[in-house]
């Protein structure tokens, strides 16, 4: 079993888990009862946080002190980008200019690292290297580092969310016909279209779980806690309160259809012998009652699942339907 466990902090909850890789050993999930991510946590609200996260990782059984720890989407760049075949230090040169011009942070005060995604065999003048590229500002870095050793904790590593995901359904990805992963957060969605060891484009949306409850509170005047439980009775079913809380989510859920389209043409414009044929739903907004019928008319000819992180795995059978919930803590674990 590794040493070390997975740590998904998310705005609302908290995911933990420990493998051997064929069985989760330990698990375990708690409220972030801030309700937002730690970089936009007041100093105060990190304090008390620590004391929540300690208790969560001490009541669970959490033996092992080094973690593998996630940040979100929303506090780094990453991105695929093309380049002219070169030479590994021209490369890296040619990756910090690039980053110089395109990431909204300062330059100097940034943490970056790369992937060689596809590099061609044959040249002519013509083909790219595709790179996987994330930067993630030195501070928020930091902070989460300090929050770890603040519990006792050695962090191993802290990385974006995209990798973990990728990790954990490698077993249903290939990478001549990539799928899309579609993670529907509370604060945000990831999209990503991906093979088993390849990134080939991915886009972060600031609206999740949590935009898709306040338009239920303004179209029908409920407070917070009820308007979540109205969304996730009804969702985007047709037939169910004549259709109203269709046309309450259709703008957002429209947003995230478009930014899938624009992905899955960009990769078909790149790879014109090869398309995208599957769309794998994750996070806790997969559950939402007919998404998967909506994304599968919006997306012709795509195959639409729910993603179980957890297949292949033994798990206790109380958090067996909750793969797609644990799918970055279980891909940080692996």
């Amino acid at each position: 079993m590794p040493a070390y466990f997975g740590l998904d902090i998310g705005s609302t909850s908290v995911k933990i888990i420990q493998s051997d890789g064929n069985r989760i050993k330990i698990i375990a999930i708690g409220a972030n009862a801030f309700g937002k991510n730690i970089p936009a946590m007041s100093n105060a609200e990190k304090i008390a946080f620590t004391d929540q996260l300690r208790a969560l990782i001490k009541d669970s059984g959490f033996k092992s002190r080094q973690v593998v720890a996630s940040i979100p989407e929303s506090s780094v760049f990453s991105k695929v980008l093309k380049f002219p075949v070169m030479s590994t230090p021209e490369l890296s040169t040619a990756i910090k200019w690039e980053l110089d011009q395109s990431v909204p942070f300062p330059p100097n005060d940034i943490e970056t690292s790369w992937s060689v995604m596809e590099k061609p065999n044959k040249f002519d003048g013509t083909e790219k290297i595709s790179v996987y590229v994330v930067a993630v500002p030195t501070n928020i870095s930091e902070t989460y580092v300090q929050i770890l050793e603040l519990i006792g904790l050695e962090p191993v590593r802290l990385e974006n969310e995209i990798p973990s995901l990728i990790r954990s359904y490698g077993s249903i990805l290939n990478d001549e016909s990539p799928s899309a992963i579609l993670d529907l957060g509370a604060s945000g969605t990831n999209i990503v279209i991906a093979g088993k060891e390849k990134v080939f484009g991915s886009f972060f949306i600031p609206v999740g779980g949590q935009a898709m409850t306040r338009l239920v509170v303004e179209a029908f005047n409920l407070p917070m806690d009820q308007a979540e439980s109205y969304k996730r009775t009804y969702g985007l079913s047709k037939d169910k309160l004549d259709g109203k809380m269709v046309t309450v989510l259709k703008p957002i859920v429209d947003n995230i259809v478009g930014e899938l389209k624009k992905l899955m043409i960009s990769y078909k414009d790149e790879h014109p012998s090869s398309s995208v044929r599957k769309l794998i739903l994750t996070g806790g907004g997969a559950y939402l009652i007919g998404l998967i019928p909506y994304m599968s008319e919006a997306l012709e000819g795509i195959e639409v699942v729910i993603g179980d992180s957890f297949a292949n795995m033994a798990v206790d059978a109380k958090y067996k339907s909750l793969g797609p919930v644990f799918a970055v803590s279980n891909g940080l674990a692996i």
